[in-house]
């Protein structure tokens, strides 16, 4: 089932309408953390889909999602950046990319729109995890939560290649 959705910013009490010199994306979290994903990415968010688990594989892993007669699968990044699920009533999968490129994540919540304008560079990013320092190309502050911009793409071919284990055990 697809759910359809309206973005706003629950941070702002007063929302305002981006203005067309405003970069818009839209923000995801996943646990504590946030993530930017532009929106010249296809994406769609899913509601109540089965994932289907597969045994012996690694536990960020949580099997594959048949989307519409394709097999994709669904990376639960709780696990890499080690964070509790707030509400496991609230997740959701979001999808991302078109081709052999698509795969899955969960997230918490629904997606929500986030403007340029509002962001301020994030000074540093040094607490960031080797792991995570490879994928994430910048990072910004918008009252008080840091968003981070991180390639996908590159993310899901590491943890889908077990990359990520092979890294981390080496620091």
């Amino acid at each position: 089932m697809k759910t359809e959705f309206i973005m706003v910013d629950e941070g702002d009490a007063n929302p305002t309408l981006p203005t067309a010199q405003d970069k818009c994306v839209f923000g995801i979290r996943i646990g504590s953390v946030g993530f930017l994903v532009s929106p010249s990415i296809y994406c769609e968010v899913l509601d109540k889909t089965p994932v289907n688990p597969l045994p012996n594989t690694a536990p960020w892993l949580s099997g594959l999602l048949n989307l519409r007669g394709n097999l994709l699968p669904v990376f639960d990044l709780h696990t890499v950046l080690s964070e509790e699920v707030s509400d496991p009533k609230q997740r959701r999968l979001f999808v991302l990319g078109r081709g052999d490129t698509t795969a899955a994540l969960w997230i918490d919540g629904l997606p929500v729109i986030k403007s340029s304008a509002c962001f301020q560079t994030a000074s540093d990013l040094s607490t960031l995890s080797r792991i995570e320092r490879r994928f994430v190309s910048g990072g910004y502050e918008q009252d008080g939560q840091v968003w981070f911009n991180i390639n996908f793409e590159d993310l899901f071919k590491a943890l889908g290649g077990h990359q990520y284990a092979v890294e981390e055990s080496t620091e």
